[in-house]
């Protein structure tokens, strides 16, 4: 049993029966709506399992119904409510006690629009997590952790597979070409090699710059995500270093995040208002724009230290070295099951 409690195939045993069991947890929550945090938690179990779908697919095999695009639908589905109460939380944290009051009427009003567009989301969720559909999910689920099905693949050790599992989706993020924005290349002094460097920009550049990479910032901040979830169902493996490289991927998600929650509130606002911004709402306007600001700063640091060549080959040598789990015991013994970010 301990022998092959350290395969690839019993670790994606473990992991789904977490992640479902989470899915499963939080969806009769939701359904009472009694707390936002019911439905963001329930988001984070079917974006982790699709994330296991996507890391252990060699190592199983599962029936037709669960698929990775399967869940992806799901948390796509669920994501108009989750994302209505987020920008509820952001406008009434923190832009309403900040405004004068005659901005704060405007706000008002957005918050009203808000409010009605999330009972129409909420009645959606409903119907998805209430759907015949939803039910056999959860028993396709059950009845597959009930009888497991282990691929050739799936009984090797854990040990000797992460660099493979690891590496692709490292690339991926790598080279995604969102890390390239506001950056330019600097010759070295022999004038033989290229390399990168953040660009230092004035605020009104800035501005334009982000209103024209929106997507493709984005799109990286996805990247992210999915790294992130990726090298946390393996993070037992490894030691101080590869948690600190998990931490800063992560920040890389938050931070741009918190980007595209800017440019995504400020174009409802305004078109919802239907009106500039800037002219009928001064003092909010301001501190959008201060955030944007606020938002770059913190990035490009941490972009800097991603488009180095040298720290990048630091990363590839990480992971191609699993070290050992949270008990500082070696990979291939005395595995205990790790907490796969829950």
């Amino acid at each position: 049993m301990e022998t092959a409690a350290r395969t690839f195939g019993k670790l994606a045993i473990f992991a789904f029966s977490k992640h479902t069991e989470k899915v499963f947890k939080y969806a009769p929550r939701v359904l009472k709506d009694q707390d936002p945090e019911d439905l963001h938690q329930l988001r984070v179990g079917v974006r982790r399992l699709r994330t296991a779908i996507a890391g252990f697919e060699a190592a199983v095999q599962l029936p037709k119904g669960l698929t990775e695009e399967r869940v992806g639908k799901i948390g796509k589905r669920l994501g108009a409510q989750r994302d209505n109460d987020v920008l509820q939380e952001i406008l009434l944290s923190k832009y309403l006690p900040h405004l004068p009051k005659n901005e704060q009427r405007y706000l008002n009003k957005v918050l009203k629009y808000l409010q009605k567009e999330r009972k129409h989301a909420f009645k959606a969720t409903y119907k998805l997590l209430t759907h015949d559909k939803f039910s056999r999910f959860k028993q396709h689920w059950q009845g597959w952790l009930d009888q497991p099905q282990i691929t050739v693949l799936g009984s090797l050790a854990i040990a000797d597979v992460l660099p493979d599992l690891l590496l692709p989706q490292l690339a991926e993020f790598f080279l995604h070409p969102g890390w390239l924005v506001g950056t330019e290349i600097v010759p070295d002094t022999h004038g033989t090699a290229q390399q990168r460097r953040c660009i230092q920009l004035s605020p009104s550049a800035i501005e334009i710059l982000l209103d024209g990479e929106e997507l493709v910032l984005h799109d990286l901040r996805k990247q992210a995500k999915r790294t992130r979830y990726q090298m946390e169902l393996f993070s037992d493996y490894y030691g101080q270093q590869y948690q600190e490289l998990l931490a800063k991927v992560k920040i890389t998600q938050e931070i741009l995040g918190s980007l595209q929650d800017s440019f995504v509130l400020r174009a409802m606002v305004e078109q919802y208002l239907d009106v500039d911004l800037k002219k009928l709402c001064p003092q909010w306007n301001a501190i959008f724009h201060g955030d944007r600001l606020g938002y770059w700063d913190q990035w490009q640091p941490l972009q800097n230290q991603f488009i180095d060549p040298g720290h990048r080959q630091q990363c590839r040598q990480l992971v191609q070295n699993p070290t050992g789990n949270s008990n500082g015991k070696m990979a291939r013994g005395g595995f205990e099951p790790p907490t796969l970010g829950l």
